[in-house]
């Protein structure tokens, strides 16, 4: 089967796939990072500081990515979009309107675990489960949702936040 037409069999799928793995910029490391000058500023933080909270949140969500993750084992695909995408968008707003350390460190915490950790283990855990012949084209295709978003939000980013501030930047993807 060709691609085009196992694309075009298969969009629903493949293309929400795709887009989780797009959304997964939020809690990515290349993304974050384009806000760490103004957080740095903002909180009175070193590089060290700044470092260290964000060294803490990811640890932190990585060890509860592992007890969190099995949900996609015992619930529907949508279901677990259901429950990541909003706190998603949570950690996203509280970044965007926290003014105290310890919520940036939780927004920290969300955006890994949320963006980074939950929304691409969702998304090929359901090209997995959905494919069983045309699977690894299913992950390949879906996957490219992740370079799709390294390379497009950043310009994004920049424009939007140079329009609205690094803050507004936050809510306004949302």
């Amino acid at each position: 089967m060709s691609l085009v037409k196992f694309l075009q069999q298969n969009a629903r799928w493949v293309g929400g796939a795709f887009l989780m793995n797009y959304f997964t910029a939020f809690g990515q490391t290349y993304f974050i990072s384009l806000s760490a000058g103004h957080i740095r500023a903002e909180y009175d933080l070193s590089h060290g500081d700044f470092g260290m909270l964000y060294m803490g949140a990811t640890l932190l969500s990585a060890l509860t990515l592992t007890r969190l993750g099995r949900i996609v084992d015992y619930r529907s695909v949508v279901q677990c979009v259901l429950i990541v995408m909003p706190l998603l968008a949570l950690a996203a707003v509280i970044m965007a309107l926290s003014h105290w350390v310890v919520f940036l460190f939780l927004s920290l915490y969300m955006l890994r675990l949320f963006g980074q950790g939950m929304m691409s283990h969702v998304a090929v855990t359901a090209m997995g489960r959905w494919f069983n012949a045309m699977r690894g084209r299913a992950v390949s295709f879906s996957t490219l949702g992740l370079q799709t978003g390294e390379a497009s939000f950043p310009l994004i980013f920049v424009v939007v936040s140079g329009a609205i501030g690094w803050r507004g930047s936050w809510l306004e993807r949302l």
